[in-house]
Parts: structure tokens; sequence; C-alpha cells
């Protein structure tokens, strides 16, 4: 039988709270809260209240004398937190996260690495604070947290990451009326994790991840959201933030005037020229241009119906072949957070779970999980690019500063 001290490890991880966060939420100290969990010492009557209150399980329980409720299944979860039906590849889609995330919390205990993934923003997120207005001030204040400053944001899943956010991909379907363009869960293990839907294009796929960028940071009590056609005020708030955070008004009026665009655009290669600035879909260009009021209404109805990859490509830029169409099936490894795949590989360096093992864990073929464990791929005798930019480090006398 589970003892108090193992009921509130359990407890506490199931809320994502760090023993600080408990600690200071109870009033005590964290040293207390880790001799509670030690079983050194027991929480008092009063402290025994407080903490069935704060971790939502009956006293009883903690006290082993009931049994925990069984754990909540997240996919059905994820369902019904859905504000509409959903079709059969978005079903499948979402159970495949979330089998994702719980074989990655294994993975990670099983190696004894720690996921550090946020459980907790340190954004403030006050009842109603969730304008269009309040939006956009909260991205201007991640951007600042994060030091990104006003030009366009580079990787999506490198900011994430850097927040302890874990991004995975899958295919959820085309018709974005009965599926979700992505999803946001708290997960008990692995903390703030996001779903992107495959079934998009690079542009959309970016704005999703802004999109539930939001989410995490600004409605993380939540344990489960998806995002869908439906637009309910944390929807919205988070479209919003999602535009100010990709491409920022002060940003958007800096780069116009540098490039002497506007005050007003009134020539849709500009905005193909600020929408590939910003790397941000051509659509999320005109309306955060029109919400700028640097786009007339009557321009933005001209403007959409242009065929904006036909322009961009006329005017040098190069095209993707997932802007046209995207391809679900060509992502393979790449469709996982970039600090599964550096655990995966240490769990088969290590013996913790063997190349065919990993091929079934990830859907992956055997050969590609031993090309990714390859360390000589890349070996060769000839003298590359990289080789000859080393010798001019070495020339400089880089390499001996101490």
């Amino acid at each position: 039988p589970m003892t108090v001290a193992d009921q509130l490890v359990r407890a506490r991880s199931a809320t994502g709270l760090g023993q600080d966060d408990l600690a200071n939420a109870i009033g005590v100290s964290r040293a207390m809260v880790s001799y509670w969990e030690s079983g050194k010492r027991m929480p008092n009557d009063r402290q025994l209240a407080a903490l069935s209150q704060l971790l939502r399980v009956p006293i009883a329980v903690i006290l082993g004398d009931e049994e925990p409720a069984a754990a909540p299944d997240i996919a059905t979860m994820l369902l019904r937190g859905a504000d509409q039906s959903l079709g059969t590849p978005a079903l499948g889609g979402l159970r495949e996260f979330v089998t994702f995330l719980d074989s990655y919390a294994s993975l990670a205990d099983e190696t004894k690495v720690a996921i550090r993934g946020m459980r907790q923003s340190p954004f403030v997120s006050g009842a109603g604070y969730e304008g269009v207005e309040d939006a956009r001030r909260k991205a201007e204040e991640v951007r600042s947290h994060l030091r990104v400053g006003l030009g366009p944001i580079g990787d999506m899943d490198a900011i994430c990451e850097l927040l302890g956010i874990t991004v995975y991909r899958a295919a959820l379907g085309a018709d974005l009326s009965q599926s979700p363009s992505g999803a946001f869960v708290n997960h008990p293990d692995v903390g703030f994790s996001v779903l992107v839907n495959l079934e998009m294009t690079p542009g959309r796929r970016r704005f999703t991840i802004a999109h539930e960028l939001a989410h995490a940071l600004f409605h993380g009590t939540h344990r489960y959201l998806v995002s869908t056609a439906a637009k309910p005020p944390r929807e919205r708030f988070a479209d919003a933030f999602a535009g100010e955070f990709l491409m920022p008004t002060e940003g958007v009026r800096r780069v116009m005037e540098e490039q002497g665009f506007g005050p007003r655009i009134d020539d849709p290669t500009e905005v193909v020229h600020l929408q590939r600035f910003f790397n941000v879909s051509y659509i999320t260009a005109l309306v955060r241009l029109r919400q700028a009021k640097m786009l007339s209404q009557a321009n933005l109805d001209a403007f959409k119906s242009l065929r904006p990859l036909v322009l961009a490509r006329s005017l040098g830029y190069e095209i993707s072949e997932e802007e046209y169409s995207p391809h679900p099936d060509k992502w393979r490894l790449e469709r996982f957070p970039q600090r599964f795949r550096r655990l995966l590989r240490t769990a088969i360096q290590k013996g913790v779970i063997s190349v065919p093992s990993a091929a079934a864990l990830t859907g992956l073929s055997v050969p590609e999980v031993a090309e990714m464990m390859s360390t000589d791929l890349a070996v060769s005798t000839e003298k590359t690019e990289e080789l000859t930019e080393l010798e001019e480090f070495e020339a400089s006398g880089v390499l001996g500063v101490a």
C-alpha cells in the first residue's frame, strides 16, 4: 500500500506543482514539504485539509484509508474538450499524441533523465484580462522575456524547447471544419505539451504553435484544450496573441519604414515581402496588416484572392513543396521534439531500449533508427567548407583563448 509520503508525491506530480509551489501555497518551508514526501514527518490536521483542497485529493486518500480514483484517460478528456465533433483522423491523431507523451514519460523514467517540462507559467493571467489588446500586450511581454526583439521568430520549436514546452506533430485531417489545428495538454509527467496538425501548410503550422503557446502560458490551469474552428473567448485570445507574437505591430512598422513601404499598403508585393520576412502565412500577413490599420478593407478583399505563391516565386522567393500541399507522410523522425530524439538516442546507447523496440515505439523503421544512431555518416576525406572554416578560426587564435 502507498504511504502518506507516496500519496503526496503522486498527487503533487499530477497537479504539476513543484515543492516550492506547494510550500508557498500551504505556508510552510520547502524543507517541510521534502520531509513529508520522504516520510520523515507528517502534516498536521490543518495542513492535511489545506493539502486536500490544493491537490484535489480527499484526506482519506492521502492517509491511505481509501484508494485513489483511477487516472483520467487524457485522450478522452481531450475529445470532450473539443468545441465540435471531430472526424476519424483527428480522433486517431489525438490518441497518438497522448500515447507519445505517455511513452516519453516512461522512457525518461527508465533512462533516469529528467524531462524538466514547464508545469507552471511564469506569466500572469488575471481574470478579466483576456481581450484582444491584452493578448497583444502579453505577446510583447513574452517576446521581451525571450529577448527576441521586434524581428521575425526563427524556430518556434526552439522557442518552445527553451521554455520547456513539448511540441509533437501528427496528421489530424485537412478539413479544419472537422479537424483541430492543434491541442494543448498539461501532462502529469511531461508538463505543458502542444500538438500541431501536420495537414496544414508550414505558415499555418507556425501560427498554430504560437496559438498553443498562448494556451500553455496563459491557460495552463486548463489541463486539456483542443483548438478547433469554434472561437470561444480563449481561442480568440490565443489567435490575437499568435498574430502579435509572430508579426509584432511595431516590428512591422519598422520594416515598412526601412523598406520604403506605406505607411499604408497598396501593393500586394509588399504584403508578400512582409510575409516572407516574418515567416508567416500570406493570410496571417493580410490580417495583421488590416488589424494594424496598415491595409484598407478594400485592399484586403482585393489581395486575398490573389495567388501568393505565384507572386512570391515571381519576386525570387524559394517555395517549399509543402507550401503547395502538405505531406504528413514525409514527417518521420522530425515529428518528434528534439528533446525526445536526444533522449531516445541516450536510451539506446545505455541499452535501456533496443533499436527494434525504439522503432516500434516511434513507428519508424529499424534502418531509420539505426541511421539516427550512426555517427560516421558524414565522415569524408575531402576538404569541406566546414573544415576550411575551422582552419580560419584556428589561424585567428580564437581557439587558443583560455
